[in-house]
């Protein structure tokens, strides 16, 4: 399950919501390989009869660890980007509190 930020209703953190928007469409994304390769790993899973059907399994054996991967560097990328959507929002807030001042 994925995480959407909303702040929306802070007018002021204009760049950190786009990046906590990136960072929720990323994390998505990695769902989205994550069931590529389960379904991957379920068809190497199969009893294949043939030559080719037991090369093509072998194939994607060799396949599903590569879009595992894949999956977790999108997992760290889109907590990086959360991480950094943060630190947007404090200093967003921080520059939106000083104009504040009177």
């Amino acid at each position: 399950m994925s995480y959407r930020a909303d702040w929306s209703c802070e007018p002021w953190a204009v760049d950190s919501s786009a990046a906590a928007s990136i960072s929720s469409q990323v994390l998505v994304y990695a769902e989205t390989v994550d069931d590529v390769a389960s379904r991957m790993a379920a068809v190497t899973a199969l009893d294949w009869e043939s030559p080719a059907g037991r090369n093509f399994s072998a194939y994607l054996t060799r396949q599903v660890r590569g879009v595992r991967q894949a999956g977790e560097q999108l997992r760290e990328s889109a907590a990086q980007v959360a991480a950094f959507a943060a630190t947007l929002r404090t200093d967003e807030l921080r520059r939106f509190l000083e104009q504040q001042r009177p």
